[in-house]
């Protein structure tokens, strides 16, 4: 894993940024999984460990760390939605909300800094994926942790498919986070990426309200240049998500890079879809520059080994 020593900035929303300049990158491609040890998924499914997603010669799997509870509170309850079989081949339904109206993306939504019965203002982006469990949001690690060691943060909410200011499935909050070693501990933006587990007492599990992405696990070296993409992300300020699309280049060999103006503060963690139908997750805007320093073009993290052990050790499977 490369050193990085360029400038950072970020995507996530101000209040939530790293500080400067960060030391050389610690290379990793296990995952550190923050857990709530008063929670856990109903029914327990049989998933791969982190170990076990190591890659050869790598360091071993730190060992978990807990995180703080989640706050208590009542979530805000979710209108009513309808949900249609999916077709063969990705996993995203047809999803309506309150007033019948399709959803375009229920899947993808906005992080929220606030617990789900007081959601705050919305910070981050991040998309419903398909896992065992059926309750992993992917996000960008920059979202949830600082970089220096300490632990991420959980208690905040996430609305899948937020659109013009609502919610049409209620917030869901986070109680755990899955974040690679490599981010947690040192800020590697090579390692930008996070997997985070989303509970509701009053319903489902998320993946069968929403749908979800498959994941495109690979690296930029071995994916190639010249590959189409739809990037979605919540701008800081607006209650609607911007989308842009065009043709998702190599920053170098651990990083994606767009060049297409739109994204902004609050985009990070949003997912860069491609495959049939937008059905899978390339990349996640952060990364370099913690998703760049500029609207015109956006950066995006790698979802190689250290993200695959990551969504291992959450509760995914691939």
């Amino acid at each position: 894993m490369r050193t990085d020593t360029r400038p950072r900035d970020g995507r996530c929303h101000p209040r939530w940024r790293l500080p400067g300049l960060l030391a050389a990158a610690l290379a990793a491609s296990a995952a550190v999984v923050l857990t709530v040890p008063s929670w856990t998924p109903a029914p327990p499914p049989q998933v791969a460990t982190a170990a076990s997603a190591t890659a050869a010669g790598s360091a071993a799997t730190p060992a978990p760390t807990t995180s703080a509870p989640a706050p208590a509170g009542t979530p805000v309850p979710a209108g009513p939605a309808t949900v249609a079989p999916a077709a063969p081949g990705p996993s995203l339904p047809v999803v309506t909300g309150a007033d019948g109206t399709p959803v375009a993306r229920p899947a993808t939504g906005a992080l929220f800094d606030g617990p789900a019965d007081d959601p705050g203002d919305h910070f981050c982006s991040g998309s419903v994926v398909e896992s065992a469990t059926g309750d992993l949001v992917v996000t960008a690690a920059h979202c949830v942790a600082d970089g220096d060691g300490t632990p991420a943060r959980t208690g905040m909410s996430f609305a899948p498919g937020y659109d013009d200011g609502t919610a049409p499935f209620g917030y869901w909050t986070v109680t755990a986070a899955a974040v690679p070693p490599g981010w947690l501990e040192s800020g590697d933006p090579d390692s930008d990426v996070a997997f985070l587990t989303v509970s509701r007492p009053d319903g489902p599990p998320i993946q069968q309200v929403t749908g979800a992405y498959r994941i495109a696990f690979g690296t930029p070296g071995t994916d190639g240049d010249d590959t189409p993409v739809t990037a979605v992300g919540y701008n800081d300020g607006d209650e609607d998500a911007t989308t842009v699309s065009g043709t998702a280049g190599t920053l170098d060999e651990d990083q994606w890079q767009l060049d297409q103006p739109g994204l902004d503060q609050g985009a990070s963690g949003g997912p860069w879809l491609t495959g049939p139908d937008d059905s899978e997750i390339l990349a996640v805007t952060g990364g370099y520059q913690q998703g760049g320093d500029s609207p015109d073009v956006s950066y995006g993290a790698d979802l190689g080994p250290a993200a695959q052990a990551a969504y291992r050790s959450a509760g995914g499977t691939d």
